[in-house]
């Protein structure tokens, strides 16, 4: 895994653009691909996620894996040595200290994203789309699969945000780094995935 650092400081989170003020951390350039997780599966004996005969096929090692649920992502990061990042780390390393709409720019560029203008009918791999490179480097912030984060949702449930869009859901609305859903911790979907982050 490759980290990239992102510094401390302001940016503009949300629809709402409030300044939001974070300490420096790390966050991995790519999701987690289907062959790093692959080697916790077989490390550990995790219950794997929907691969046929416990085995992903091998052309799809580059892929950001999928149907891993919140406690699923955890019990991973635990065993890499990193954790999930809350909302706003995620969102600051998507969009800048600026707060762009998507990590490219302010105007949705459909070659730049797995989102459902691509009609695709599932994952790309993780390094598909240079040009949708966030303003520190980091990849594949926009569509492909939604990333769960450490934060809850609303106080009082524990729903969990996630960020990014994906192939299969709303497009370049769900895209935007802004954007967020949420789900249970033991919630899996073909389009939902992890992004590892470390204290720096």
């Amino acid at each position: 895994m490759e980290k990239i650092r992102i510094p401390a400081g302001p940016f503009l989170m949300g629809k709402d653009r409030e300044v939001v003020e974070l300490p420096d951390f790390s966050i991995s350039k790519f999701p987690t691909t289907i062959e790093e997780y692959a080697r916790f599966v077989e490390a550990t004996g995790h219950r794997p996620p929907k691969w046929p005969g416990g085995k992903y096929p091998a052309e799809s090692a580059r892929h950001p894996v999928v149907n891993v649920s919140w406690e699923d992502a955890l019990t991973y990061l635990n065993w890499v040595g990193a954790r999930l990042p809350s909302e706003a780390e995620w969102e600051k390393a998507a969009s800048g200290s600026q707060g762009r709409l998507y990590p490219w720019g302010n105007e949705f560029i459909p070659d730049n994203c797995n989102s459902s203008e691509s009609k695709s009918t599932g994952t790309r791999p993780v390094d598909a789309h240079p040009g949708g490179v966030s303003p520190y480097g980091v990849m594949d912030m926009a569509g492909n699969v939604w990333e769960w984060t450490s934060s809850l949702y609303e106080v009082g449930a524990d729903w969990r945000v996630l960020k990014g869009g994906s192939w299969d859901y709303k497009g370049f609305k769900d895209a935007r780094a802004a954007a967020r859903v949420y789900f249970g911790p033991t919630f899996r979907s073909g389009a939902i995935g992890i992004r590892p982050a470390w204290e720096s």
